[in-house]
């Protein structure tokens, strides 16, 4: 982005790279705390981070492409959807904990009719890193819901690495 792109490119990957960061050092933290008094909060925290991390992936995408009315708007609503999903899982993680998964999916997936509506030029790859990766993150919920299945949290996150890997290749397909 800094050697191609436009300052929106290199402020938009940043905040897309920083949301990657947060996800992942979140989940980590979390993960690998044996401080029960803390796991509660470290688990609202990573679970938090989803939220940032949806609204980060849309940011490139509406900063390099698609800086009109709609474009603005839907920025606005993204990033406000994810402050009401940080406040959700902050102060109510298990009451809400349905609405907020499907809060997930559908602010994920209101990408479609969002870059359609706003007609998006995106090259072929980037759609296809797009979609695989927006597959990737809802086959994955399948897993995170199958409390049952062993190994079903483990599954679940391989299949995240793979959406955020897939959204990677998607965004850099934008320079």
């Amino acid at each position: 982005a800094i050697n191609h792109g436009t300052a929106w490119h290199v402020v938009s990957f940043s905040i897309f790279g920083a949301s990657l960061l947060l996800l992942y050092l979140a989940s980590t933290i979390y993960h690998s705390s044996a401080n029960k008094p803390w796991k509660g909060i470290l688990q609202r925290l990573d679970h938090a981070a989803i939220y940032f991390l949806i609204a980060g992936t849309y940011t490139p995408f509406l900063l390099t492409m698609s800086r009109t009315g709609l474009g603005w708007t839907v920025f606005g609503i993204i990033w406000g959807l994810s402050i009401v999903g940080l406040v959700l899982k902050l102060s109510f993680s298990k009451k809400f904990e349905k609405p907020t998964v499907w809060l997930y999916l559908l602010m994920g997936w209101a990408g479609l009719v969002i870059f359609f509506q706003a007609g998006l030029q995106l090259g072929k790859l980037s759609i296809i890193f797009l979609l695989i990766g927006g597959v990737f993150y809802s086959v994955g919920v399948i897993f995170y819901r199958w409390k049952k299945l062993p190994y079903s949290h483990a599954i679940w996150h391989l299949f995240v690495l793979g959406g955020s890997i897939f959204h990677y290749f998607s965004v850099m397909h934008l320079v």
